[in-house]
């Protein structure tokens, strides 16, 4: 029980060989749902970039394999969306995954022991330390959080410590994790 409210924040790992990505396009259904992300390698490009495991779009891009496990613990709500990275030189690589956990957005933040300030617009915190509403969390079952959006910080998606072990497990390349109560914004 000790790790049910542990969350994570996937990040790519500093070593400049590590490409920074960007979504060129989208492929979408009639219903609007995406089929098919399409990504680049954006600037500064690295002289030889190294195709590792996690690549930041600014989504969560993971390759197969690390998709594939994620996939097999049932997360409710998280799409996992084929991707075509074009390489500078033109060659196409479909070994990735886009991964989004936008269905799954959740408004979780302990406003009494989390450091914020709010903006003027309804959902604009700025914030300097993230502590979760366990009380909150606890209503949702796990299956649906175990990858999440915090409302009040919708640009990082979190991961439940689970899933953090399972990826962990497959010595991934090009990723740390940084617990989201001792993430620095």
């Amino acid at each position: 029980m000790e790790n049910e409210f542990k969350y994570y924040v996937l990040k790519r790992k500093g070593d400049q060989s590590y490409p920074l990505l960007r979504i060129d396009d989208e492929d979408y259904d009639e219903d609007g749902k995406c089929l098919k992300v399409y990504l680049e390698i954006n600037t500064p490009r690295p002289r030889k970039p190294v195709l590792a495991d996690f690549l930041y779009a600014p989504e969560t891009i993971v390759s197969k394999r690390i998709a594939e496990v994620m996939q097999s613990l049932n997360m409710e709500g998280v799409q996992f969306i084929p991707t075509q990275l074009t390489l500078p030189k033109g060659e196409i690589i479909e070994d990735y995954v886009c991964v989004l956990v936008d269905d799954n957005t959740f408004i979780a933040l302990d406003k009494e022991k989390s450091v914020y300030e709010r903006g003027k617009r309804e959902w604009n915190y700025m914030i300097e330390k993230v502590v979760l509403d366990r009380a909150v969390l606890s209503q949702i079952p796990l299956n649906k959080r175990l990858g999440f959006r915090l409302r009040e910080a919708p640009g990082d998606s979190l991961f439940h410590h689970s899933v953090i072990e399972a990826i962990d497990a497959l010595n991934p390349t090009g990723v740390f994790y940084v617990d989201i109560e001792e993430y620095e914004f």
